[in-house]
């Protein structure tokens, strides 16, 4: 099985053909709908965060999960797929988490039905 790199153009389809393959991701991977709900959180997510990924599915992402998120640029770019159903972009973020801010890279990107994206998140 090939190693699919973080900011890789093509791992919407390759996770829309092999969905399975979102669980080995050496990153977080966090998918929601257009409303902002967790359909998946991948394991790698799940140790990072410390939270068991089973509890978060179908929770609110930007207001139970991570509130420090609706900031400007992130909650704006997800605005922006909301209305939408299309985004693909890369950024540089800092979660407040457990009283420290971690840094990160964020890429977002749409499934290819528009219904749902994803957000891939690497510790920098």
């Amino acid at each position: 099985m090939e190693i699919i790199p973080f900011g890789s153009q093509d791992i919407d389809n390759i996770l829309s053909r092999e969905p399975q393959r979102a669980e080995y991701l050496p990153f977080g991977a966090v998918l929601l709908d257009r409303m902002g709900k967790i359909i998946k959180y991948n394991k790698s997510e799940g140790l990072i965060s410390n939270r068991v990924p089973a509890e978060v599915i179908g929770m609110d992402f930007f207001n139970q999960i991570a509130p420090c998120a609706k900031g400007k640029r992130f909650h704006g770019e997800f605005i922006k797929f909301h209305r939408s159903g299309q985004v693909n972009v890369m950024f540089d973020y800092k979660f407040a988490y457990k009283g420290t801010d971690v840094n990160v890279k964020i890429h977002m990107k749409s499934q290819p039905d528009g219904q749902s994206c994803w957000l891939f998140v690497k510790r920098v």
